[in-house]
């Protein structure tokens, strides 16, 4: 049975209590921790969250969707095919992306540019919490193994999307059908028409989503934590400055968009109902291939890279200030 204790609160912060869940003994703390760690805390030793992270992850989340929601509808009409025929026919991702920027904002202006936009606000706050919480949670829980340094961040990386997948693939699948939709499809008949199977239906692709988002962000992490290292601001070092975050996770985001595009290419098309149900990850990127040739895997790749790399460094830096603000 875990053991419980409690700390009397930090000055300014009146009545609040620490609650402090533990299996056995707590990990040592670093120096870096130690402060974080008066503040609130929840779960068990093993995998516990702050609530400072949570919040940081919260306010990361909302900026990125405020800023790039329009790349990520433009990512998921190129990938699906739903694309304008002048994109379609493209010679490179980048023309493709601006010719269904074109195409899209000719027939339903800058709202077509954010569909989807209003179940982002709902959704992607805690979504993005539990991510960020997870990573930080998940390295705390390693912190006193003998995994080296990267390692720990790939795991630690790959343990927070296993997490926070069940919350995003509801928000994927529900936001994508309304961007490769008509313009009049709401989140009520994206929800519908998802269900036709059975709630079940909110959860399509979720092991296709782990198989893209999983090494998508177990690489981001041991990159980002990487290049912070060499910059002389990772794990008891130096705290991390936005002069250091932004470069770290521009770099990190984009080598680890480009790296998986073809897996998101087909994930999209399972959670979009536009391939057969039956089709797994694999079997959808070989039916592209065959039908649409290789091209077609990559076209959204300009979409996707200019969506993340841009969005792995706003919410990296955003996050990294909220955390330390709150601490």
């Amino acid at each position: 049975v875990p053991s419980a204790s409690f700390a009397s609160p930090p000055a300014g912060w009146g009545q609040l209590a620490v609650f402090r869940c533990a299996r056995g003994r707590v990990p040592p703390l670093s120096s870096r921790e130690a402060a974080a760690d008066e503040k609130l805390a929840l779960g068990t030793g093993f995998m516990e969250y702050r609530y400072q992270e949570l919040v940081g992850g919260m306010a990361a989340g909302l900026v990125q969707d405020a800023l790039l929601h329009p790349l990520d509808v433009l990512r998921a009409r190129l990938d699906t095919g739903v694309s304008s025929a002048t994109a379609r026919s493209a010679a490179n991702p980048a023309t493709a992306l601006w010719c269904e920027a074109q195409s899209v904002a000719a027939v339903d202006g800058m709202r077509g540019l954010y569909r989807g936009y209003t179940l982002c606000l709902a959704a992607s706050a805690p979504a993005n919490a539990l991510y960020f919480g997870s990573f930080k949670a998940s390295q705390r829980a390693l912190g006193d193994t003998s995994v080296p340094a990267a390692g720990r961040d790939f795991i630690a990386g790959l343990s927070a999307e296993c997490v926070a997948s069940l919350l995003w693939t509801p928000l994927d699948v529900l936001k994508q059908r309304m961007q490769v939709g008509p313009t009049d499809l709401g989140t009520l008949g994206a929800t519908r028409d998802a269900c036709r199977v059975g709630v079940v239906g909110l959860w399509r692709g979720y092991f296709a989503g782990l198989a893209v988002w999983g090494p998508f962000s177990a690489s981001y992490f041991a990159m980002y934590e990487g290049l912070r290292r060499a910059m002389g601001s990772g794990d008891g070092a130096t705290e991390a400055s936005a002069r250091q975050s932004i470069p770290a996770g521009l770099g990190a985001g984009a080598a680890a968009a480009l790296l998986t595009q073809p897996l998101d290419c087909a994930k999209t098309r399972i959670q979009v109902g536009a391939v057969p149900r039956n089709l797994g990850l694999l079997s959808v990127m070989r039916r592209v291939y065959v039908q649409e040739g290789a091209e077609s895997l990559w076209r959204g790749g300009a979409a996707r890279t200019l969506w993340l790399t841009p969005g792995c460094a706003i919410t990296i830096t955003v996050f990294e200030a909220v955390e330390r603000l709150l601490r």
